[in-house]
């Protein structure tokens, strides 16, 4: 039985800022696109979260990211407004919703996504959905750029998911027309996965969790994708890698623990979610610059070793109010 192991860290140079601060306020984070059916405007705002930006700071407020490089939907199923359609009973804690009830600005922000995607799809089709998102990384990796970033990251649903099949080849080209940008992602939306096979500069994760554990790993497997799995533990996560062997074999890489998810979170250096400008917990002083830590980390990248990933259950809506310092909202 192979057991889930720690990640080691890879320099950060790559990602780290030169100190500069990109606009947060008015319009620095949204980006604008014609619906070709209506010629109305559509609107997407791009996300500031510490734990996956490439640039971020230590202050009283907490981590908050220096640019915003995630783009976030509503969470949940589609019957109570979200865009996650494989949601399971394990999502019923889920840190992102629960932030969103929290976090008016972030309710409002995913909601506006959500609206301005469903419009684009329905009215201007995958083409003008495809413009929208490709304007959000663009708009993203401009800002990456500004604040000192030489490899820009992108990940795609800070919150919510892949909501549909429209969705998936509209997110598919946004990806594919920003080659030089790192994309990563994590899904139950099991039936998109094959429509990402082969797609260049994205990493892409099959999200897995006890209700889920078999017909994820049969999926991954058959599209050559690591798993994300979630577990409450880690005596749990064995338990779950098991099931994944015991359906597969070894046909998907061996898991290794987020550190920010594990370790991280009782190091006593700080919030578990970031690392210092060279990518070492060492480093990290309030008041000082920051990395965030999937940015630093690159397991999760594509330019990491491809691994599975475990990632303990470290944020419910029981704990969500101690986490509101993760989240930075642009709106």
């Amino acid at each position: 039985m192979t057991a889930p192991v720690m990640v080691e860290l890879s320099p950060a140079g790559r990602y780290a800022t030169a100190g500069r601060r990109s606009g947060r306020a008015g319009d620095a984070s949204r980006v604008r696109v014609a619906c070709s059916g209506c010629g109305e405007l559509l609107t997407g705002a791009l996300h500031h979260d510490s734990k996956v930006a490439p640039g971020a700071v230590w202050n009283s407020s907490g981590a908050v990211a220096t640019v915003p490089n995630a783009w976030p939907l509503p969470a949940g199923p589609p019957a109570m407004g979200g865009t996650c359609p494989g949601a399971t009973p394990a999502c019923s804690g889920c840190y992102a919703a629960a932030l969103e009830t929290c976090y008016g600005g972030l309710r409002s922000m995913v909601a506006g996504n959500g609206d301005a995607i469903s419009h684009a799809l329905q009215c201007g089709g995958i083409g003008t959905a495809a413009a929208l998102l490709t304007a959000a990384v663009r708009r993203s990796v401009e800002l990456q750029r500004a604040d000192g970033v030489t490899r820009p990251v992108f990940r795609w649903h800070s919150d919510g998911d892949i909501s549909g099949p429209q969705y998936a080849r509209a997110m598919r080209r946004a990806i594919l027309a920003t080659p030089t940008v790192e994309h990563w992602t994590y899904t139950r939306t099991l039936g998109a996965v094959r429509m990402f096979h082969n797609v260049p500069g994205l990493r892409l994760y099959v999200s897995a969790d006890r209700f889920n554990i078999r017909a994820a790993a049969r999926v991954a497997a058959r599209w050559d994708r690591p798993l994300a799995i979630l577990a409450d533990n880690d005596t749990d996560a064995r338990e779950l890698w098991d099931v994944v062997r015991d359906t597969v074999g070894d046909a998907i890489p061996a898991p290794v623990t987020c550190p920010a998810a594990g370790r991280w979170q009782h190091d006593g250096r700080g919030p578990a979610h970031i690392v210092g400008p060279d990518g070492r917990r060492a480093t990290l002083q309030r008041g000082g610059l920051a990395v965030g830590a999937c940015a630093a980390c690159t397991i999760c990248l594509p330019v990491g070793r491809v691994r599975s990933v475990v990632f303990l259950r470290h944020g419910t809506a029981r704990d969500a109010l101690g986490s509101l310092q993760r989240v930075r909202v642009s709106s």
